[in-house]
């Protein structure tokens, strides 16, 4: 058995190893830009109850833009993380995988009823 079929990273002299939470400064500002990308659909109707109407932001054409905005650009950066910066630790995958879910969700429910 050669040392290139023992383990993915023997042919680098890295051994691979997969950690839970991210090892750069990059994993960790994805799993940031995730939750900053599901923010807008829970801080924006809190803000509308809380001043009774007074400024009804989920009422108007702005919730959505923003909430799309932030969920799809939050979906564009874990999918940069993950694949051209090589950010695979359990925290960013768990990340992504609902980032993007709620994007596409997102996009549909904007564009689709637009």
């Amino acid at each position: 058995m050669s040392t290139s079929e023992r383990s993915p990273g023997a042919a680098t002299g890295k051994a691979a190893t997969r950690t839970v939470v991210p090892s750069s400064a990059v994993g960790w500002w994805a799993v940031g830009v995730a939750v900053l990308g599901l923010a807008p659909w829970v801080v924006l109707p809190v803000i509308t109850a809380a001043y009774r109407e007074t400024y009804p932001i989920t009422d108007t054409w702005v919730m959505p833009a923003i909430g799309l905005a932030a969920t799809d650009l939050a979906a564009l950066f874990n999918a940069l993380s993950i694949w051209l910066w090589r950010q695979r630790s359990t925290l960013n995958v768990i990340a992504a995988c609902l980032i993007f879910a709620v994007a596409a969700l997102v996009t549909l429910m904007v564009v689709g009823g637009g």
